[in-house]
């Protein structure tokens, strides 16, 4: 499970004194397991997408004021440090193969006023996977037979 592998990747941080990386997954374990004890790992990645989006509007910050040069390493950091717990994402030709299993696992028709389904069953199928604005085009693309 991730969360399992972030609580090892902790422990590592800690013995070769990574404050940055131990303190980080530290505050997103905890978090994660707030509600459940050992959540599942879409519960986690749900977490880390949370901190990876708050990291970078922190950096965005930074760079359009003045802040330091660390500040903005340490956001940058961040963001790098937390990518690794995410799954790998669908794009392009291997998305487009994605929502069509998701057409043809769900027994969707494809047509527009289907989108919403087909969305749907893509949350089902592929959670965390890919891009939600992305895969929403493609989508719309392929229902409405552009692609």
């Amino acid at each position: 499970m991730l969360i399992e592998r972030m609580k090892e990747d902790r422990l590592k941080a800690l013995k070769s004194r990574d404050e940055k990386k131990k303190n980080l997954l530290g505050v997103l374990i905890a978090d994660a397991c707030k509600d459940e004890k050992q959540p599942d790992d879409t519960t986690v990645v749900r977490f880390v997408k949370k901190f990876i989006e708050n990291a970078k509007d922190n950096l965005a910050v930074l760079e359009k004021g003045s802040g330091a040069a660390s500040s903005k390493d340490d956001a940058q950091k961040e963001i790098e440090i937390l990518t690794e717990y995410l799954p790998s994402q669908l794009t392009g030709d291997a998305l487009k193969e994605a929502i069509r299993q998701a057409l043809t696992l769900d027994a969707i028709e494809p047509q527009p006023s289907n989108m919403g389904k087909v969305m749907k069953a893509l949350g089902v199928h592929y959670a965390g996977q890919y891009d939600g604005k992305e895969a929403s085009e493609m989508v719309k693309a392929l229902l409405s037979g552009k692609s």
